[in-house]
């Protein structure tokens, strides 16, 4: 053999030999091989960063370095909400593309704000007397009368193919407990929770054998009531949720301190209140 043909097979050997250490540091550089790179982060991660008290800037900044935009559903966006995460981390969520401006840092020694100012009420001797149960009070001396609000049953009436008719919501029994012969009572009222002094009004009851009744308006959430059975009154706050409550001068009757829109019909329910009677004084002097 010719030593020229053994130096030329030797030489492809050698070529290959200078360049494998190239080969093996492009393979252990190549992508998906970093052996330090940050895994994806997922939503659990996110609420988890959220609940441990993580500022917003601290979260969209890893979802912007994670670069995922999430596909999120009706129901896991209500669930992200109820789990407490912020409008703006839901944006950022859903498209990690967006520019983030973050917000400026509190300048040091800033005055803290000033505490809220208590509301101030008028005076009232017989305020502290009144329980704190939602309700209407009547007082004798400093002993309160309760009366609590009480649900309305209802029937439909004149209803027809093309007509809705009315409802008519009413209260078992002919008379009210809390009774007085005073034309212009002062009762304290404490609404329920989530109803506003604004949403009373004083109405008349027609009496009709052994139940009182309220002619409410077509059938439906929304009562529409005639104008005629509503009487006025002045109502002031003196203390929290409790209003003192002067009606303008009643006959006798049967009354009622209505809750508009408490109605729930699909329920059974027409609507609440609390009922009180005006007994006519000329009869008790007879």
């Amino acid at each position: 053999m010719c030593p020229f043909d053994l130096f030329s097979g030797l030489g492809p050997m050698l070529l290959l030999s200078s360049f494998l250490p190239f080969f093996l540091l492009i393979f252990a550089l190549a992508p998906g091989q970093t052996p330090n790179r940050e895994a994806n982060l997922t939503i659990e991660e996110v609420v988890k960063l959220a609940r441990a008290g993580f500022s917003e800037d601290v979260i969209i900044t890893k979802i912007k370095r994670n670069g995922k935009a999430f596909d999120l559903s009706t129901d896991e966006l209500l669930d992200l909400k109820k789990d407490g995460l912020s409008d703006n981390l839901i944006k950022f969520l859903l498209d990690p593309s967006q520019p983030y401006t973050p917000p400026p840092p509190a300048a040091a020694g800033s005055p803290a704000a000033p505490p809220p100012i208590a509301k101030k009420y008028p005076q009232d001797a017989s305020a502290s007397h009144v329980p704190s149960d939602p309700g209407l009070y009547l007082l004798t001396g400093n002993t309160p009368t309760k009366v609590d609000f009480k649900v309305m049953l209802g029937t439909e009436v004149g209803k027809m193919p093309m007509k809705k008719g009315k409802a008519i919501a009413y209260l078992v029994g002919p008379a009210a407990r809390m009774r007085t012969m005073l034309t212009k009572p002062v009762f304290y009222l404490r609404p329920p929770d989530g109803k506003e002094i604004a949403d009373v009004v004083l109405v008349v009851f027609k009496k009709k054998g052994d139940r009182r009744e309220l002619d409410v308006g077509p059938p439906g959430p929304k009562q529409e009531l005639k104008s005629e059975t509503m009487r006025q009154f002045d109502s002031v706050e003196v203390g929290p949720r409790l209003f003192k409550v002067t009606p303008q001068p009643l006959k006798a009757g049967e009354y009622l301190f209505f809750l508009v829109g408490s109605a729930e019909p699909p329920k059974g329910i027409y609507g609440k209140g609390c009922d009180f009677a005006i007994d006519d004084d000329s009869k008790a002097k007879r």
